[in-house]
């Protein structure tokens, strides 16, 4: 996918007279999704982890138009309003990715962090971030079962009183979107799907 494209769906196609920020506001949740450069590693069917990742994540925005909102962390973390997502490469600064966040749970905003690996800075600090989140921060752990990352997620989620998943991308993919559907669906009563516009 070219970087100059819109994702259907994505808070930028829906946005009414261009006003991304409204639109922003109106979504249930925000997918941050980890593009170090560990989601370059194969994981099935002869693709990336990020490969599967962006599949999924451009059928939950058409799907659920303007309802997904998504950002991207690597060394620093920043908003995707157009719904494209980054090719990896860098450090999982975590931890900027929780300050990027914070405003958006804040708001409403159920967080949905999905990640492979573990963060550039200390645990503690990340750990620290995420209390403040109050239950509006959710992990999803999609790289091999036995990881570091993996115990680091699920502490990450219970430091923040939410929840946590795994969708590991070699053995399931089908796992990441159940799980993200699970969670968009429990973020909000009034969530539409596109057939329902």
């Amino acid at each position: 996918m070219s970087q100059s494209l819109i994702a259907k769906g994505s808070i930028t196609d829906v946005a009414k007279s261009g006003d991304v920020a409204v639109a922003l506001m109106d979504a249930k949740v925000l997918v941050v999704c980890d593009r170090s450069g560990s989601m370059v590693e194969d994981a099935r069917g002869g693709k990336s982890s990020y490969q599967l990742e962006d599949e999924i994540v451009a059928r939950l925005q058409a799907k659920y138009p303007g309802q997904v909102a998504l950002a991207a962390f690597n060394d620093v973390a920043w908003l995707c309003p157009d719904g494209i997502l980054p090719v990896p490469a860098g450090q999982t600064n975590m931890l900027d990715a929780l300050r990027l966040a914070q405003p958006l749970a804040d708001a409403g905003l159920k967080i949905i962090m999905v990640t492979d690996g573990e963060p550039s800075h200390s645990e503690q600090e990340v750990l620290d971030a995420a209390k403040l989140f109050r239950g509006k921060l959710d992990t999803i752990f999609v790289g091999p079962e036995i990881s570091n990352g993996r115990r680091f997620c699920k502490a990450l989620a219970l430091a923040a009183g939410g929840s946590h998943s795994d969708a590991n991308l070699k053995r399931d993919p089908a796992l990441l979107e159940k799980n993200l559907t699970r969670l968009l669906l429990a973020a909000g009563d009034t969530l539409r799907g596109a057939d329902a516009q």
